[in-house]
């Protein structure tokens, strides 16, 4: 058994995964630098595929060396809302800018829907003012979340800072609260955006792009809360996977 009871050949499956993802994804970077000819693009994909480095190293460290899971979890945290401003920049890229994203929705407007949640709202003219909140929407997430990283370090190192412990006493409970907010805002401005755009960004194929991201930063916080929530209400069996969760997120 290795830390915290986790049988070893869980750690042997987790380094040849971990291997396997790094080395794929530094393929795929360097084949975008061998091939550089589209810079105003490829800056933004690089950053991007180079968070699965990050997520695999940061992750397996995690649950190899579980005492300093939240120092890895840190910088895998930081490197999302990286990620997600380099996602935004690079749609943005794709259509030729903000002033051309304004000029080619000129006159348009986003229909009240149940979907989207404005059934009870005029309908939205998609002009600046649309796309800045977008915009807004999305970058609050990328300038809080570094912010709540450093004052989780900070909490942690005064011990008023615990995974998974929803006390009152404790600060999860409420950084998991602006997180979820923070984290639900952003979602929503990304698909408004991409409603809005789906047209001009057809010829990209966004669709999965979108899944991808949105799957690997969102639905793991996600994955992480509902584990968090799991160990609290002691629900069998899931009590154990999401005690390994909380050290590592795949």
């Amino acid at each position: 058994m290795g830390h915290g009871g986790v049988p070893i050949y869980l750690y042997v499956i987790a380094f040849f995964c971990t291997c396997g993802a790094i080395a794929l994804s530094l393929l795929h970077i360097y084949r975008h630098l061998l091939n550089y000819t589209e810079p105003t693009f490829q800056r933004y994909i690089v950053r991007i595929v180079f968070m699965v480095p990050v997520y695999a190293l940061m992750s397996f460290l995690a649950l190899v060396i579980p005492m300093g899971s939240i120092y890895f979890d840190s910088i895998r945290e930081g490197y999302e809302a990286w990620v997600i401003y380099n996602f935004l920049s690079l749609c943005l890229a794709w259509v030729g800018g903000p002033g051309a994203v304004v000029l080619s929705l000129s006159g348009r407007i986003l229909k009240p829907s149940w979907f989207l949640m404005t059934c009870c709202l005029p309908p939205l003219p998609l002009d600046g003012r649309f796309i800045r909140k977008c915009k807004q929407g999305c970058l609050q997430f990328v300038i809080l979340k570094p912010i709540l990283v450093v004052l989780t370090l900070i909490l942690y190192e005064k011990g008023k800072y615990k995974d998974g412990n929803f006390s009152p006493t404790q600060s999860y409970l409420y950084l998991t609260i602006i997180y979820t907010i923070s984290y639900t805002v952003a979602l929503y401005a990304l698909a408004l955006f991409y409603v809005a755009c789906r047209d001009l960004l057809q010829p990209f194929n966004p669709v999965p792009k979108f899944i991808i991201i949105k799957s690997v930063v969102f639905l793991t916080y996600w994955q992480v809360f509902h584990t968090s929530s799991f160990q609290l209400f002691s629900f069998p069996v899931l009590y154990v996977i999401g005690s390994l969760s909380l050290h590592v997120t795949w």
